[in-house]
């Protein structure tokens, strides 16, 4: 193999990049140079500058005939040309979302259910869009592509989810301060979380698992779901305290932090991520190496030091 990975010097890229080498595969990264914050993990690796949404570049890129493609940040653009010159290309595989799911029709949901983006305009409207470029390419062309939808993304590396949808630097300092955190509703909504090491696992399983990933998409996730006061509870746990909760409805939360939330990340916590992963299990030999419990803690313990 000869894999390409766009996006390679960021959270989710740097991993994958660093375990396809661990495994003793030809890489090439390919970044625009903008974000340093994983670079010094990918030092010594093959390293393309570039914009993966300029055709010039990308037309000398493919001058090399990499056989196979990781897009962890997809466009309809970048899409558009890996197809029109990647002639070689043997799989190409991108990163997408399970919110675009949202709400759930089913619970526990799988990859039958209607993708309809959640909201128009949304990140994960985006998704939608070049997910079914991907799908309409594969079965109208035959391009060789392969779609993952990770769940809530979590690890050291970058903060965990906060109590209002979003990924606060103070979320775990507050926590640990016992101060009382405002949840939506009545916490009982479900999240389902997927470490990002398991996450780079799984595009390693889909490129040696050719026959039974292209063509076909796959829900990545940890083992089960927990509730939002669950959650809260698990993080809480690794300090030795416990949660102090104040329930609100989602329009008392938009109104008592208007200006400094964000609406669309506060509607979404309140869906219920739930989901198998199956298909993943079958098909791809996908077991994940942490439990839901043990991916909360770890980034929980992770962000504490920050502030330190």
């Amino acid at each position: 193999m000869k894999v390409i990975i766009f996006g390679g010097t960021g959270w989710l890229g740097h991993n994958i990049s660093k375990l396809l080498a661990e495994k003793g595969m030809d890489i090439t990264i390919v970044t625009r140079g903008r974000k340093q914050t994983f670079a010094d993990q990918v030092t010594g690796f093959r390293c393309i500058t570039a914009d993966k949404n300029d055709e010039g570049a990308m037309k000398e890129i493919f001058e090399t005939r990499y056989t196979h493609v990781i897009d962890t940040v997809p466009t309809p653009k970048s899409l558009e040309l890996i197809h029109k010159y990647g002639t070689a290309v043997k799989h190409y595989l991108h990163c997408s979302s399970t919110g675009g799911y949202a709400p759930l029709p089913f619970i526990p949901c799988d990859e039958t259910a209607r993708y309809g983006g959640f909201d128009n305009g949304t990140g994960w409207d985006a998704k939608r869009i070049v997910d079914n470029m991907a799908m309409d390419l594969f079965l109208n062309k035959g391009f060789p592509a392969t779609v993952i939808r990770p769940c809530y993304i979590t690890g050291i590396g970058m903060l965990p989810l906060d109590n209002l949808g979003g990924r606060r630097a103070d979320f775990i300092s507050d926590i640990i301060a016992e101060k009382t955190l405002d949840l939506p509703e009545n916490g009982l909504a479900l999240l389902q979380p997927i470490h990002v090491k398991d996450l780079a696992n799984s595009f390693y399983l889909g490129l040696v698992h050719p026959e039974n990933a292209i063509g076909q998409i796959f829900n990545i996730c940890l083992s089960h779901a927990v509730t939002l006061n669950r959650y809260l509870e698990i993080n809480a746990g690794v300090f030795g305290k416990k949660p102090h909760i104040n329930y609100m409805s989602v329009e008392d939360m938009l109104k008592k932090y208007a200006g400094n939330i964000h609406e669309v990340g506060l509607r979404f916590l309140v869906c219920h991520m739930c989901f198998t992963i199956e298909k993943a299990r079958r098909e791809l030999e996908y077991v994940p190496a942490y439990t839901p419990e043990e991916a909360i803690e770890e980034t929980a313990f992770w962000a504490s030091k920050l502030n330190q």
